[in-house]
């Protein structure tokens, strides 16, 4: 298997523009969830949440510790193993 040429245009980008969404189409997307997301969410909808005057990375930290996350970058959980047993590492 060899890498696409980019001189020659072997990236598909032509295939790539004819199946992005129309500009009505963009507005909604489904989640792996199968969840309908709009782009825009509803104010009468959001009025009520306690944490929409709070800013990303500032306290209460509802929406993480950083400005982009976790939009950007998703929760994860570091591999640890090979040091110790459960019980001596939560010691």
């Amino acid at each position: 298997m060899s890498d696409p040429d980019p001189i020659r245009g072997e990236y598909g980008f032509a295939e790539l523009r004819d199946r992005l969404p129309s500009p009505g189409e963009a507005a909604r997307w489904s989640t792996p969830e199968q969840l309908e997301l709009s782009a825009r969410p509803d104010p009468g909808r959001t009025a009520q949440l306690p944490h929409t005057d709070d800013l990303p990375g500032m306290p209460s930290f509802v929406r993480g510790p950083y400005a982009t996350m976790y939009a950007v970058r998703p929760w994860t959980v570091r591999q640890y193993a090979g040091f110790s047993t459960a019980e001596e590492s939560n010691a």
